[in-house]
């Protein structure tokens, strides 16, 4: 078994080591100017089923048949786990600069392609923004970019620790997967120990909303922006780039902390109808520890409070909640352990879900091509409603070159 995996590792890096990153389409040291293009495919094996049973039929059902079934969850006649195969991303980036102080980023993105049979296309811009660099401590972002409210928010896809994002503790009230539009000032200051990031973004709009909603009401009448920032500590290292890694493969420690905040006036309908403010604050550590080359900690926390309010098409909870997670792994060559622990909690008793989790991660070219499992329990405790514990099973590879 040992020198089957070996072989196996042996022959996928001679295959993908040619082809491993990005691929420089246009160079001009001397001037600035260079074009790269890359692309991101990550296709996955799912398998969801029911660890508690509410009754036969498909999820939702009129008559009631399973009250107690969450949507995606198991095959469609309610008695037994479903299996899936689709590409979870498929990404083309473009990226470069223009001169020495202008840099810029641009990717699309098909995310969930064939899942549950539906190869339906949705390709769309993901992000779209430029960089200027006035100094090395203040650069200034322009475009549809991630919003900057935590750590967690703002890494890249091509770099998680663990196989996707914590999607269901981030609450935010206007998105694209994260992203918003606007503009966005940041840097690294005092020696590189403080970063920060501001941003002035778009935010909730009625044109935004979901109709019939969008007719019948008028939230952020004023067009006011949406104000989200972030500031961090780094007790060790730094992280100047943009998009931050959920792991570095890095030859020297890096330990922060940060906090965070969103805000944008009259943008949410509070439980009386009325409108009032979104907001939202994050506080959050990360820790990547080499030990040796071979041998690296990384653990990370996060804990969001959301304020009540909610905005028709997203996912907040209208009487307000706080969540966080915490995950922690240990890499040792290619083969690192870990483990997550979600946890979210509404006001009022409105809903709560607890997600512990654990998997392997095959790290046999870095961020290039790596495998990761994963192996989920969620519970989910809705108010009036059944409680739903939900079993699922992920298996992901990456290709990004």
């Amino acid at each position: 078994m040992k020198q089957a995996f070996a072989l196996f590792s042996l022959a996928t890096t001679l295959l993908l080591g040619r082809v491993a990153g990005a691929v420089p389409v246009v160079e001009d040291k001397e001037k600035g100017i260079s074009v790269n293009v890359g692309a991101l495919l990550q296709p996955q094996f799912q398998m969801t089923g029911q660890s508690s049973f509410g009754g036969h039929g498909a999820c939702g059902n009129a008559d009631g048949t399973r009250p107690g079934c969450s949507p995606g969850i198991g095959n469609a006649r309610g008695n037994g786990p479903n299996y899936d195969i689709f590409l979870r991303r498929a990404r083309l980036m473009l990226w470069g600069s223009a001169t020495k102080q202008i840099s810029f980023f641009v990717e699309t993105d098909e995310p969930n392609l064939g899942k549950n049979g539906d190869f339906s296309m949705r390709t769309f811009v993901q992000d779209a923004f430029l960089t200027y660099t006035v100094i090395p401590e203040f650069k200034v972002d322009a475009g549809l970019m991630l919003a900057p409210l935590s750590h967690h928010t703002i890494e890249g896809a091509t770099s998680l620790n663990t196989l996707d994002y914590h999607s269901d503790m981030v609450k935010f009230p206007a998105q694209r997967v994260f992203r918003d539009a606007g503009i966005q000032f940041r840097g690294l200051a005092l020696q590189d120990h403080l970063g920060y990031r501001l941003a002035v973004m778009e935010g909730v709009r009625n044109g935004s909303l979901p109709a019939p909603t969008a007719p019948r009401t008028t939230l952020n009448p004023g067009s006011v922006p949406r104000l989200v920032g972030m500031i961090r500590g780094n007790i060790l290292g730094s992280e100047p780039d943009f998009f931050m890694k959920g792991i570095y493969f890095a030859e020297h420690p890096i330990i922060s902390v940060g906090v965070g905040g969103d805000w944008q006036s009259r943008s949410a309908i509070k439980l009386d109808g009325k409108y009032g403010d979104y907001y939202a604050l994050s506080g959050d550590a990360f820790v990547d520890y080499p030990f040796t080359a071979a041998d690296e900690l990384i653990v990370k926390a996060n804990y969001f409070y959301y304020g009540e309010g909610s905005v028709p098409g997203q996912t907040l909870i209208p009487a307000g909640a706080s969540s966080m997670f915490g995950e922690v792994g240990f890499r040792h060559g290619i083969i690192e352990p870990i483990v997550f622990v979600e946890y979210l909690k509404g006001r009022k008793d409105s809903v709560t879900i607890l997600a512990p989790h654990g998997g392997l991660n095959l790290w046999v070219m870095k961020h290039n091509f790596n495998l990761k499992t994963d192996v989920g329990w969620r519970k989910t405790e809705p108010r009036d409603e059944r409680t739903r514990k939900d079993l699922i099973w992920t298996t992901q590879a990456q290709f990004f070159f």
